[in-house]
């Protein structure tokens, strides 16, 4: 089976800034996914369809780590701006 193991880092660093950062505390699934989106779409895909090469990916998974919370981070700045946005904005009569 081929997977993207770049969702899998995407994810676990959402996870860890969502319990670090408070703007993020509490964002329901559907702003989680909107958010892994954005930044999956900027990130370089690793597909992987062995042990040998996920364990290979998840070695360089540190060097990773600072791109994906610079991508998480504007993804979430995204999300954020637009949902306050969209709150406010009256609807068309």
């Amino acid at each position: 089976m081929v997977r993207n193991l770049m969702e899998e880092i995407v994810k676990q660093c959402l996870d860890e800034m969502m319990g670090a950062q408070e703007s993020l505390k509490g964002c329901d699934v559907k702003t989680q996914d909107d958010i892994m989106a954005i930044a999956l779409n900027s990130l370089p895909p690793k597909y992987v369809s062995s042990l040998q090469g996920e364990m290979f990916i998840k070695a360089q998974a540190q060097q990773m780590k600072p791109e994906v919370y610079r991508e998480l981070s504007l993804a979430a700045e995204k999300v954020l701006n637009y949902s306050r946005k969209s709150e406010f904005q009256q609807p068309s009569e």
